[in-house]
Parts: structure tokens; sequence; C-alpha cells
């Protein structure tokens, strides 16, 4: 079995995950490819190729081209990288989301605690000078309802990290039975963190209707991907006082524009994008990476004998 890694060079992997791999008998090529034509003259003779993002160069005509492809594979979570065709054409599709579920997860909870504790606002308040009261302190944790909108591994560890606080949860989960509805779930949450996939049915699944079933002083948290939101109907949510706040760490455009919206609001925390990121990232990437490509590699080598 052959794996070729098209986002990065021969030093991309550590030594140290590259043994298990080398071990079972597969052979790794690298090289950072940029275009299609790089990754079909590098990954002709492939039985799965891997990336660790999007990659301009593997698209689906160039899947059509691989004739030995059986996988295709992405280091981290979510599938809206990796070209859709891919299942029509019977080529598998891989990820990694244990990797980061616990780093999401507890980055999701982080956004929400400081929203809801008006942590950011108090701390430029105290280095600007004014030394302010509890105005605006208008939301507690414990006992209250959070909806977790996706019910997959990062909102499961949401729930069980949000346990100690007496939470009450709900979740809308189409593939998940006994899943409550998502118009309902909006209606009675006090908090909503959303942890689905982007696709072509959730992309701005939170959009103007949904955000005014919200309470008027909920709380909304997104660290799945940015187009899940309609970001224009956010911003006027947030202006107009539908909803009280909100705390992302993916917008639709990344790096956004420096006149976004969204900056001029007190009610919103922005991170960059880093929810997946902490101290265990890369043991977790790495270590989830390679186990990833071992079993895949070992099924298509019998599925190839079985055939035979």
């Amino acid at each position: 079995m052959k794996t070729v890694l098209i986002t990065g060079d021969k030093n991309a992997v550590p030594a140290q995950y590259l043994k298990p791999i080398r071990e079972a008998g597969i052979e790794l090529a690298c090289k950072k490819c940029t275009s299609p034509e790089e990754v079909e003259e590098f990954a002709k003779d492939a039985d799965l190729v891997w990336m660790f993002g999007a990659n301009p160069g593997l698209t689906a005509e160039v899947l059509k081209r691989l004739p030995k492809c059986k996988g295709i594979f992405r280091s981290g979570s979510g599938l809206d990288a990796l070209p859709a065709a891919a299942k029509e054409l019977g080529i598998e599709v891989l990820n990694t989301p244990d990797s980061i579920a616990e780093s999401v997860a507890e980055h999701a909870v982080t956004l929400l605690f400081a929203l809801i504790r008006r942590i950011v606002h108090y701390d430029k308040a105290v280095r600007a000078g004014r030394w302010e009261g509890p105005n605006g302190m208008n939301w507690h944790i414990s006992g209250r309802t959070l909806g977790l909108v996706g019910y997959g591994r990062i909102a499961r560890k949401v729930e069980e990290m949000v346990s100690g606080f007496r939470m009450k949860v709900v979740h809308y989960d189409p593939f998940v039975p006994g899943s409550m509805e998502l118009d309902e779930l909006l209606k009675v949450s006090d908090y909503v963190s959303l942890h689905c996939p982007l696709t072509e049915e959730t992309r701005n699944l939170i959009d103007a209707r949904r955000l005014a079933l919200m309470k008027p002083n909920a709380l909304l948290v997104n660290t799945s991907r940015g187009p899940v939101v309609d970001e224009g109907a956010l911003t006027e949510a947030l202006k107009k006082g539908t909803i009280a706040g909100a705390a992302l760490d993916v917008l639709c455009d990344e790096p956004p524009a420096k006149d976004h919206p969204l900056f001029g609001l007190d009610n919103v925390i922005l991170t960059p994008h880093i929810a997946a990121f902490s101290a265990d990232f890369e043991k977790n990437f790495w270590t989830c990476s390679a186990q990833k490509i071992v079993s895949a590699c070992e099924r298509f080598a019998r599925s190839e004998k079985e055939n035979s």
C-alpha cells in the first residue's frame, strides 16, 4: 500500500510517527503539491491521498485520474475541504475528529463562560482605567439550558465538561435518534453552541429566522465552521438585541476584512480559528493520523486480497 502526503515535504512528518507507518509496510511519499497537475503526477500510483487541510490541486477531475486511489484522508475534523465527488467515485473519505475533539470542546466551553461572565469586557475596562460595577451581568451558568447543534464527539465532550455546573443539555442532530428539533432547541436554550459539519444543508443554518427564535438574552457560540451562521443576519441580531451576544472561533472569510462589522460590537468575542490547538495538539494530531493511515491501508489491502 502506498500513501502520499500532498500538503507537506519529506520532513513534514516527525520521525517517531513515521515509525508505525513504516513498520506496517506502507510506502509514504511527501510533497507539497499546489496544482492539479502536480497532484495527478505525484498521486497516480497511490492507494491513499493524505492532506492536512484544503489543497487546491485535489479536484474532482484529478480524482477521476487516480486509478489506484481508494481513500482520501484529511488529518483533523471536518470534510468540507475534500472533493464531494469522492463518494460517487467509490473513494473512501477519512478524517481524525478524535485528535481535536477535547481541545475544541474546551475552547467552546471557555468562550461560553467568557461571554456569560463578560471576561473580555471587564478586562478591557480595567486596563482602560474604568473600575466598573456589575452592569450587564445578566447571565448565570449553573442550572441553565445549553443547546448543542450537532451531537458528535465534540458536542458530547462539551456536555461532559459542563455537567458539573448542573446545566440542562439538549441537542439537535438529524442523525441521532430522539434528538430535539432545531427550532425548538433554539426557543428553549439559554445558550447555543454549534458543532455541526459544513454541508449544503448546514450552510446558513443559523439565519435571521432562526436567530429570531432564540431568547433575547441568549448567547451563541460557534467553533464549527463560519458559513454555518449567516454573518449578516447575526450582526443585525446582535445590534438589535434579538440575541444578547456571540463568541466565534470561525468566520466566513478567514482572516476577515479589517472593517468586518462584527469588530465594532462589544457583545462579541472573536478568536482566530484556534479551537483545535493546545499543548497536546502535536501529539494527538500525529498519533491519530498515523493510526488512521495504518488502519485504512490494512483495510484496503484485505479488500484487495479478497477481491483478487
